[in-house]
């Protein structure tokens, strides 16, 4: 595959000045497995099954939540709810405004849940399980008002770990799922019958690590494996761009070992990828369909693999979470730098239970 070209475009984000950063957990000993931004600040799921929520530049938590017997997979904010998925066969909600550490509501399954999402309409939640002694891989389906077991479950579309769920914010009835196997699947759920519903099926070739809408309308998706490679598509299914592995696409003092997600910003309309060394560093990039841009840096130091990134370029700020414990803030406004708290880490790090990066479940 030919070199992917890659421009200069600085100008496409204001600059990002570290704003605060401090270890989770205590020893150093606490890996951070993803940081999403919520309404009053951040959300950050740990190695000890621990959620912890954060205010705007908080270094403390401002709430720990434990409820999961195991390790929790995905973690998303709705409004005023948390919600939380895990290898122990659960996806628990809890209500932010109220103060009991007793999960609203319990969603049952008889298998890990690797992935989840509600839909635009909280008409359905949706969960995609790993692959079961049966050979099973599943898409289930609750009911958000009911507590309890899945209320149907499509067995056939996928033959290996189901590990993105994600509902179409614009078609209440239309989600995408991902999975081990390679393939990305579209549904829709006006049609009851899992071979109706499916309506189509893209062999992406690697394994999906990640993947998720993107456009004005929705219209397209991105796919993200596990062996660093981006693609774009249609949700129809047509390939619109495949960048290949994107660690060949670093030059210069830029080095890409891995990326850790990628973000789409309606208001912009442009698609980002976060990618990220083995160096302590970030790098930010606007996603074309035949190249990309390279944006600006963010250092972490010797903080370990960041496994989350989110932002609210609204308000010009982003959180990151790194595999070595370490929570770490940006702002747009330059003079939080000369504020920065960071406090001492109370032991080395040890190396932990998902070292390796290939192993996001």
């Amino acid at each position: 595959m030919s070199q992917i070209p890659v421009t200069q475009a600085p100008s496409l984000l204001p600059v990002l000045y570290p704003a605060a950063s401090a270890p989770v957990g205590r020893g150093g000993n606490t890996y951070i497995y993803e940081a999403i931004h919520t309404a009053r600040g951040a959300a950050v799921s740990t190695s000890t099954q621990e959620v912890h929520l954060y205010e705007h530049f908080g270094v403390q938590p401002v709430r720990t939540i434990k409820y999961h017997s195991d390790k929790v997979t995905q973690i998303r904010v709705r409004e005023e709810s948390l919600m939380s998925s895990s290898r122990d066969g659960q996806i628990a909600i809890w209500d932010l405004r109220q103060a009991s550490s007793a999960p609203s509501l319990v969603f049952k399954s008889d298998d890990a849940i690797l992935s989840f999402d509600l839909s635009a309409d909280s008409s359905v939640l949706v969960g995609g399980t790993q692959l079961n002694s049966d050979y099973a891989a599943k898409i289930q389906f609750w009911d958000p008002r009911a507590a309890g077991g899945p209320v149907k479950v499509f067995e056939d579309s996928h033959s290996d770990d189901v590990t993105q769920i994600h509902c179409n914010p614009n078609a209440p009835k239309q989600f995408l799922s991902g999975s081990t196997d390679g393939l990305l699947c579209t549904f829709d759920l006006a049609q009851h019958d899992e071979d109706d519903a499916l309506q189509f099926v893209a062999n992406t070739g690697a394994s999906v690590s990640q993947c998720g809408y993107f456009g004005p309308d929705a219209q397209f998706v991105y796919v993200q494996s596990d062996m660093e490679t981006l693609q774009l598509w249609t949700t129809e299914a047509t390939q619109l761009a495949d960048f290949g592995d994107v660690r060949e696409l670093g030059q210069g003092d830029v080095t890409i070992d891995y990326i850790v997600k990628c973000k789409y910003d309606p208001g912009s309309q442009r698609l980002y990828m976060i990618a990220g060394n083995n160096g302590g560093e970030v790098h930010l990039l606007h996603v074309g369909v035949e190249s990309m841009e390279y944006i600006q840096k963010l250092a972490l130091g010797n903080a370990g693999i960041v496994r989350g990134f989110d932002w609210d370029l609204s308000d010009g700020w982003a959180v990151a979470g790194c595999e070595g414990g370490k929570l770490a803030w940006w702002s747009k406004l330059e003079q939080m730098a000369s504020s920065i708290v960071t406090p001492t880490s109370a032991g080395p790090r040890r190396p932990g239970p998902n070292s390796r990066r290939f192993t996001p479940y």
